[in-house]
């Protein structure tokens, strides 16, 4: 049992990764395009989020050979939410903090343009709000979704009471 647990654990962190790069690169490329700011970046990147977690805990029962626990299944899908939730806010932070200038006086805006601006004072402040809001809390939200969702579908049909 001691080799499927480590083999679990690999899978959390493999699928931790996965959810990881791809939202790193929608997020690169919707920083690049400006489009970062659109609320629907935000639902492609929770929608990658939902589906990965709900595969890497589909993933863990096979890898498990079909016989484990709803708990089991649980915490490897919290596991993987929180550590690719943690690992997205990085890099949302330092794309942040790369892309977005600090003085308004490097804009070459007027005052009337740079309030209005993106890179405004604003903006910048509203930054943190959709840091918690969207990046940790709906990311974790959806996370947890996947999980109970996967665990769920994986176990319909369980017959034994020590595997639920």
């Amino acid at each position: 049992m001691a080799r499927a647990e480590h083999s679990i654990l690999r899978l959390v962190w493999v699928y931790s990764f996965i959810i990881t790069a791809v939202c790193i690169a929608l997020a690169g490329i919707f920083y690049l395009t400006h489009w970062f700011t659109d609320l629907w970046t935000g639902y492609i990147i929770n929608g990658v989020i939902f589906i990965g977690v709900m595969l890497a805990v589909i993933h863990a029962n096979s890898a498990l050979g079909g016989g484990a626990s709803l708990y089991q299944l649980a915490v490897s899908g919290i596991i993987t939410t929180v550590l690719a939730t943690i690992m997205i806010a990085t890099v949302t932070v330092l794309f942040h903090l790369v892309t977005v200038p600090t003085d308004p006086a490097t804009l070459n805006v007027s005052n009337e343009e740079a309030r209005i601006n993106e890179y405004s004072v604003q903006t910048r402040q509203g930054f943190w709000v959709f840091m918690v809001g969207n990046i940790l809390f709906a990311n974790v939200t959806l996370g947890v979704l996947g999980t109970l969702i996967g665990a769920i579908a994986v176990k319909r049909d369980q017959k034994t009471e020590n595997a639920g």
